[in-house]
Formats: C-alpha cells, sequence, structure tokens
C-alpha cells in the first residue's frame, strides 16, 4: 500500500464560526461548487454526518464519480475545530481528509487541510495524477467559496439572522459579538439535501403509501 499525502495552508479575514459553518452548510454544494453535481444526507448528528455526493473528477471532467463519505467533527477549539473527512470514491480509492480551522485573531482564521489517498494494487500508478488533482482540488474549492465566505461574515456583522433576515432600523445593523456555528445548521425540511431522510429513512417499514 502506498500513502499519498500533501498539506495546504490558506488565511482568511472572516471569523472561524463562518469558516466552519461553510463546510457544514452541506445545500451549497451543488449551487456553489461547479464539480459537485448530487449532494444527499443519510444520517446526521451534531457532530457526524454521512452523505452521498457526486462530482466531475478534476482533470477529467468528463467524468462523474459517485462517493459515500463520513464526516465526524472531532475537536471544537473555539469557534474552529478539527473535522475528518472518510470517503470512498474515485474508482473506490480510500481517502481521508482533516481539516483544521484555527481562530487565530479577531475575524481570521487559519484553514489547513490534510489529504490522504491510499493506494493499492494498481492504482500505485496512480499517484502523480492524484498528487495534481490534490492541488488542483483544494484551489478550486477554495476560491469558489470565498465569495460565499466573505458575505456571511459581513451580513453576519450587519446583525443578520437566519430565517430572520436584517434588523429592520439602519442603525441596529452591526453586532461585534463572536460568530459561532451551532451544528446541525437549520435549514428547510424540504431542503433537496433532506430528501432521503423524508422519503426512504423516515417510511416506516411494512406500509405502502395510500392508492
Amino acid at each position: 500500500m502506498k500513502v499519498l499525502e500533501r498539506n495546504f495552508e490558506n488565511k482568511i479575514d472572516v471569523a472561524a464560526g463562518v469558516v466552519m459553518w461553510n463546510h457544514w452548510d452541506h445545500e451549497h454544494l451543488t449551487v456553489v461548487h461547479k464539480n459537485y453535481t448530487d449532494c444527499k444526507l443519510l444520517h446526521e448528528t451534531d457532530d457526524t454526518i454521512v452523505q452521498l455526493v457526486s462530482y466531475r473528477v478534476p482533470i477529467f471532467s468528463f467524468l462523474i464519480s459517485h462517493s459515500m463519505g463520513t464526516v465526524v467533527l472531532t475537536k471544537r477549539e473555539g469557534n474552529g475545530g478539527t473535522m475528518q473527512q472518510f470517503n470512498l470514491g474515485f474508482l473506490g480509492i480510500p481517502s481521508i481528509t482533516t481539516i483544521d480551522i484555527i481562530d487565530d485573531g479577531v475575524d481570521h482564521c487559519t484553514v489547513r487541510t490534510n489529504y490522504k489517498f491510499l493506494l493499492h494494487g494498481w492504482k500505485v500508478l496512480l499517484a502523480p495524477l492524484l498528487y495534481k488533482m490534490m492541488e488542483k482540488w483544494n484551489r478550486q474549492v477554495w476560491l469558489e467559496d470565498l465569495p460565499l465566505k466573505l458575505r456571511r461574515h459581513k451580513v453576519l456583522r450587519a446583525g443578520f439572522q437566519d430565517f430572520i433576515g436584517m434588523p429592520e432600523k439602519v442603525a441596529d445593523r452591526h453586532d461585534d459579538r463572536a460568530i459561532e456555528c451551532r451544528i446541525p445548521l437549520p435549514r428547510p425540511a424540504d431542503s433537496p439535501v433532506n430528501s432521503y431522510f423524508n422519503t426512504l429513512l423516515k417510511k416506516k417499514p411494512g406500509r405502502e403509501p395510500a392508492s
């Protein structure tokens, strides 16, 4: 077996809670990221999700890969923390992605990402290609998410609240409190990522819909 590994670091002038929110906002994947084509959740708690995703493979965008992944929030530190994603996707290659969101100042954080691919047999030959793909994927996802994180930070600092909106009075549009991220994130019951919850998983066994 060969372990292929790469590390990346990005810094951004937004609160760590905003970056944490971005990583747990599953609805944005197919809207913001051009490579993701589908995302459905099978399980969700305050520190774990199991998801099915479909995405176009970097470099070979004509290929669509389907994977099942588990994301675990392993540590909360300040308004940031560490999460690990265990995935079985492209060509059945297991991968582990570790993301550290470091709250290192007021409205500033550092994001460190570690990718590991576990290659067996002939798949070892794919190492040079996967090495390049990791850089392309990390760069592309970061740039696509950047406007979303900056906008989210700006409106939260202006007093925005999810499902409520902005304060009516302009004079009240400011909020200097620490920006936190509570998991799981609230979302509409009919959200597309909930479709498996609302059909297969919540259907009572032995009962059929009325004709």
